[in-house]
């Protein structure tokens, strides 16, 4: 009775929850595309988003190092930000692997995941001091 449960679970989840969007890579592509310039691993750690969880400066450098060069001593934080969940799915974009689309693709003019930014010095809050809820996710370096 339980695999019949998971195996129902998993084919209607979709429709009962919306995508299931991976916030992991969401977050860490997020993370290296807004990245100081300069030689450096980038990560994306998970932050517990509540007003009692430690800032993102906390969280990065409690996070394990990761044995390549540049992040062998730990990370340090960037920058943060919050990944939304039960974002709704655009569909599938048809048409060519490249070039022009004969037709509109469906949803047009709407959007799905968001992402949002801290940065720095915007009004009380600092990307990597504020323990709001608020960021969901780290962005860390290690650099030499």
């Amino acid at each position: 009775m339980g695999k019949i449960i998971l195996v129902l679970s998993c084919l209607l989840a979709p429709t009962l929850g919306g995508p299931k969007y991976n916030l992991e890579e969401m977050a860490t592509t997020a993370c290296v595309g807004i990245a100081p310039s300069g030689y450096m691993t980038v990560v994306a750690v998970r932050r517990w988003c509540n007003a009692v969880a430690p800032d993102c400066n906390t969280v990065c450098a409690n996070a394990a190092p990761f044995q390549n060069g540049p992040a062998n001593d730990g990370f340090t934080c960037f920058n943060s930000i919050h990944v939304y969940k039960k974002r709704p799915s655009l569909g599938k974009r048809p048409g060519p692997a490249s070039g022009a689309e004969s037709n509109p693709p469906p949803n047009v003019g709407k959007y799905g995941p968001i992402i949002h930014k801290y940065g720095f010095n915007q009004g009380n809050i600092d990307a990597c001091t504020t323990r709001s809820c608020g960021p969901n996710y780290c962005c860390c370096s290690g650099t030499y």
